[in-house]
């Protein structure tokens, strides 16, 4: 036999059974890739979504909170008579400008009014500071676009302009003190007797993501702002509380 008829024999194939295993195996690592990538995107999808939710609310709360710490605040005038500079304090609120006020209903009716003197800061919940008025009062809403919106009152023209999205409720109540009997009641707005002697806010946002995540599905044990089950339509949805001390309530409560 010579040289090039021994190379030839020695070589050979993969008979069909190896063919056939390899393709198997093959489509088994495809297949459980394509499974891991589909699982991590669905995680990514939904954490993304989570992330936004958290975003939208915090944006809110957080435009809220700060007006509501100046809300009613004083602040110092100068005053140069007879060539000597005096400071004047202001009063605490203007007549017919309350620093509080609500309104109770549905969600698109629920409200909460904030105000506080320009010469504090002029900065409305919007950014504008075109306002010629003495006082800021900022209103926030739910709209029909599912979005939280505010506008200044006082500032001529404006117009509500949305501040989070996704927000599918929006639930207020108050912290009203009553001194004679040293106790501290919430009530919804209709029920307040005196907003001056509210001590504090509670607010309350349901949050939902715009896109769906549809492996999401609601946690039972949680509920919305009414006490209410959340829908399962593959959104991924989040109720927020907060509390928010008035800080400008100093002798409401002896």
């Amino acid at each position: 036999m010579n040289t090039h008829q021994a190379h030839l024999h020695m070589q050979h194939g993969y008979t069909l059974p190896e063919l056939l295993i390899g393709m198997t195996l093959g489509l088994w690592v495809i297949a459980a890739a394509t499974a891991a990538y589909g699982t991590s995107k669905q995680t990514w999808s939904a954490m993304a979504a989570a992330d936004a939710v958290h975003a939208n609310a915090r944006v809110a709360l957080r435009n809220i909170r700060e007006h509501a710490h100046m809300s009613g605040a004083a602040y110092l005038i100068a005053n140069n008579s007879n060539a000597q500079l005096t400071a004047e304090l202001s009063a605490s609120e203007d007549v017919g400008q309350a620093a509080l006020s609500g309104i109770n209903g549905t969600k698109y009716v629920e409200s909460l009014t904030l105000g506080h003197w320009h010469a504090l800061d002029a900065i409305d919940c919007q950014g504008n500071t075109a306002s010629t008025h003495t006082s800021v009062r900022n209103d926030y809403k739910l709209n029909t676009n599912k979005e939280l919106s505010c506008k200044d009152l006082n500032l001529i023209g404006s117009t509500y302009q949305a501040l989070a999205e996704g927000v599918e409720d929006f639930q207020l109540r108050y912290a009203e003190a009553n001194p004679s009997t040293q106790t501290i009641q919430w009530k919804t707005a209709n029920q307040v007797n005196d907003m001056a002697k509210v001590m504090a806010i509670e607010v309350c946002l349901r949050v939902a993501s715009i896109q769906t995540v549809h492996s999401t599905k609601p946690n039972p044990s949680y509920t919305g702002c009414q006490g209410e089950a959340l829908p399962s339509d593959g959104r991924v949805r989040r109720t927020f509380k907060r509390v928010i001390a008035l800080r400008n309530r100093d002798g409401v409560m002896p």
